[in-house]
């Protein structure tokens, strides 16, 4: 895949995320044998595995307002990274704000590995600077 193919994916993903889309940018971009963890457990294998755990809290929302800030891409590693700030509301009226970290390494125009940090994960990546430098958790991951 061609930078400008990569570069085209993540904008595609970030701009069904903030249009409060996740599933449908999961169902397009996720890729079948995906991985995805939080804060380095392994949360789901795969797109379908992934798209059932996460369908019954995004199915309840009401309303969904994306907010996808800090994107930062590095193409020639196929890595990206940004800060999700989205919120939503449920059918009771409560308004729920999401504050996480996303991190992902892309293969053919597709997630391969989603890592999600928040709390205290989120913080010292922060602080650590991989926002800075997206290609460093691939190093580091081995």
């Amino acid at each position: 895949m061609n930078i400008s193919s990569f570069e085209s994916a993540v904008h595609g993903q970030i701009d069904l995320l903030n249009d409060g889309q996740p599933l449908e940018a999961l169902d397009q971009y996720f890729a079948l044998d995906g991985l995805m963890y939080s804060n380095d457990q392994l949360f789901a294998t795969g797109k379908d595995q992934a798209r059932q755990k996460q369908e019954h809290y995004i199915l309840a929302a009401q309303s969904i307002k994306g907010r996808i800030e800090d994107l930062k891409t590095d193409a020639a590693h196929q890595v990206c990274i940004f800060r999700n700030c989205s919120s939503f509301v449920l059918g009771d009226g409560s308004e729920h704000q999401i504050d996480g970290l996303c991190w992902q390494q892309w293969s053919d125009g597709k997630v391969e590995i989603e890592r999600y940090f928040d709390a205290e994960m989120m913080a010292e990546h922060l602080l650590n600077g991989l926002v800075q430098d997206p290609a460093r958790l691939a190093a580091l991951a081995g």
